[in-house]
């Protein structure tokens, strides 16, 4: 069977999934392509697979804003297969339930939904400090190990042809509504993106990874961003000297910590590669 999975990663999360579910599938005997979203789009042919597959982080109750682009824009399913598996360092509501829907009035068999939990990536300034803080060390190895156990019967149930729809308790439509409805609060945080001129180290990898050309560098180096901002923190995260801030507040960089990926072979999807 070929199967071909659409994604969008920020900080690598859901590259490390996509990367491990391809290896999986592969090892018993299935053919997987990987598209990500924004890079690869005009080359994902859904005609030339037996399978549509997408893995996407979690934000507010939604997939990121390019995939939801996408999705909203997919052609007709002719009741192709497809299954949904999102990641989030907790909560995600009815998102899976909620594309589900929209999909099948496109005509795709929507069969699964599912998500998994993976370290946070959004350590920032008047978040909850208990709940949003990178994890390191031993904690990080234990998520990334349930995460990877996870994965392993997420692509069983899916080779299976299992049929799963994840969020359709209360609790969940609930929450995931209210986030939907409250999502507007994140767009506060979007102008206030600054770098550090003292850090600044002028590599260009803020500008590269930008997946909405948000950030462009001037003459003599400096970052300039615009109001194309998706909040995917990218920039604010792989900066390799924690240059680029959510207010001056994240100059303290023991207390917000910086998310680097979850592991060293995870490189970020640089977008321009030319300044």
């Amino acid at each position: 069977m070929r199967i071909n999975i659409g994604y969008f990663t920020s900080t690598g999360n859901t590259l490390q999934l996509c990367l491990k579910a391809k290896d999986i599938m592969e090892s018993q005997g299935h053919e997987v392509e990987l598209y990500e979203i924004i890079k690869d789009r005009a080359k994902f042919d859904q005609d030339g697979c037996d399978m549509v597959g997408f893995f996407y982080p979690v934000w507010g109750s939604n997939p990121p804003d390019p995939l939801v682009e996408y999705l909203f824009k997919m052609p007709e399913g002719n009741g192709k297969k497809l299954f949904l598996v999102g990641n989030c360092a907790a909560f995600t509501g009815d998102t899976g339930l909620r594309w589900k829907k929209i999909l099948e009035k496109k005509g795709y068999d929507v069969f699964y939904l599912d998500h998994i939990v993976m370290p946070t990536n959004i350590n920032i300034p008047w978040l909850p400090e208990d709940i949003w803080k990178v994890p390191q060390g031993e904690k990080l190895k234990r998520i990334l190990l349930r995460a990877e156990e996870k994965l392993q019967k997420v692509c069983a149930a899916i080779l299976n042809g299992e049929r799963k729809v994840e969020g359709k308790g209360l609790i969940s439509r609930l929450g995931g509504y209210m986030q939907r409805k409250f999502y507007w609060t994140a767009d506060w945080y979007k102008p206030r993106f600054s770098v550090d001129k003292e850090r600044c180290i002028k590599c260009g990898l803020c500008y590269r990874v930008c997946p909405t050309e948000n950030i462009s560098i001037k003459e003599g180096g400096e970052v300039v961003f615009d109001k194309k901002c998706i909040l995917c923190v990218k920039c604010y995260n792989l900066c390799p000297v924690n240059a680029v801030l959510i207010t001056k507040k994240s100059l303290n960089d023991k207390k917000y910590r910086r998310y680097k990926g979850p592991s060293l072979e995870i490189k970020p999807v640089e977008y321009r590669s030319k300044i």
